[in-house]
């Protein structure tokens, strides 16, 4: 059921695009605007939030405004929620979207990437209190205690993959880290990226991500499908971010610790 329906959607969305050719903007068309339309999250600090006085910021504002300003153009944030990111690319309601868009060959049926802006990361949290644990495999022993979301991708992975640790579920991320803290669970699996944010409220306790990754997933700015001229200009304007380590700089500032995995800068396109 599930494929029929990833199909249908993927169907859908690619008659949408046939139809709309006509509201995608080309490279030429945004500068003569004289502005950038992006897609950003309405609220998943830090990578892009509004603060007391309702203004934009986070990881990914500030590359949005060094990509207009390159273009010499002004950056307009447009909010869009998880599911409409590609939809909007699709009909031309933005040029280009951030939000943690991950790549992967579904998407890519209906819209283009641009090389890796920044990583997605399933590792391991620990705290310095455990021991012997140099591999996330070594957490499959039955006196290691867990700590899961209910529903959540991470949660099946211990399921199926460390059957001896027992798991502990809780209902989101804050909750999986206030119960490691504690101390109720050694540690815990999960997309690590948007933890340090949460690892901050506690500041007594000796964070430890283990460096055996479990999964890697590369994120992207994503276009409209064959806007060529764009695609090509956002990834020169990424190559000069990324060379001289501006990109890490803001990564840091935002997320309080170096990117997990982090993204070689790509020169050849």
């Amino acid at each position: 059921m599930f494929r029929r329906l990833t199909a249908a959607f993927v169907a859908i969305v690619a008659i949408f695009a046939l139809s709309n050719v006509a509201n995608a903007r080309s490279l030429d068309d945004i500068i003569k605007s004289g502005v950038l339309k992006i897609a950003v999250h309405p609220n998943l600090p830090p990578l892009s939030s509004r603060n007391a006085n309702q203004e934009w910021e986070g990881f990914d504002i500030d590359i949005g405004n060094l990509l207009a300003e390159k273009l010499g153009v002004e950056a307009e944030f447009v909010p869009t929620d998880t599911p409409a990111r590609v939809p909007n690319i699709v009909s031309g309601i933005v040029d280009i979207s951030l939000g943690g868009l991950t790549r992967n060959s579904r998407r890519m049926k209906v819209i283009d990437y641009t090389f890796p802006l920044h990583t997605e990361n399933m590792a391991v949290l620990l705290t310095d209190k455990v021991e012997g644990i140099n591999s996330w495999k070594d957490l499959n022993r039955e006196d290691i205690t867990l700590v899961g979301c209910r529903g959540c991708t991470p949660a099946k992975f211990v399921e199926e993959n460390l059957p001896k640790a027992e798991q502990l579920l809780v209902e989101g991320a804050a909750d999986m880290v206030r119960t490691v803290a504690q101390g109720r669970a050694d540690g815990l699996v999960a997309n690590l990226d948007f933890y340090p944010v949460l690892m901050s409220n506690y500041p007594d306790v000796n964070w430890v991500i283990l460096p055996d990754i479990i999964k890697t997933a590369y994120n992207g700015i994503g276009l409209e499908k064959g806007n060529r001229g764009l695609q090509t200009w956002l990834n020169q304007a990424l190559w000069e971010i990324q060379n001289v380590g501006l990109h890490d700089q803001l990564w840091e500032k935002h997320y309080g610790i170096p990117m997990i995995v982090k993204v070689v800068p790509q020169p050849y396109f």
